[in-house]
């Protein structure tokens, strides 16, 4: 694959950065230098190797649902700025 000067370009934008044409030069150079050194996966042989969705065989590791002593709410409540009788009073998001 070849690095363009278009390619550069197109990878600042998705970057949303910002490149001088002399920056966009010495990008070209490393982008090259970066795809030589992934080519050489090209030559590892993967047909012995099956597929994974995750590198642990931990499957549902949750611990136990056991009911416990409620908290204090007015300890709770006491950790607020604002409240309003037993609620937080929070800034509106939703308009």
């Amino acid at each position: 694959m070849e690095i363009t000067t278009e390619t550069i370009r197109h990878t600042a934008k998705l970057s949303r950065i910002t490149l001088s044409a002399e920056e966009e030069k010495g990008m070209e150079k490393h982008f090259a230098a970066m795809l030589e050194q992934v080519k050489t996966l090209d030559t590892f042989d993967a047909s012995a190797v099956s597929a994974t969705a995750h590198i642990l065989s931990s499957v549902n590791v949750f611990r136990d649902d056991v009911p416990g002593e409620p908290f204090d709410r007015e300890k709770l409540l006491s950790c607020a700025p604002e409240r309003d009788e037993d609620s937080y009073v929070v800034p509106r998001v939703v308009e």
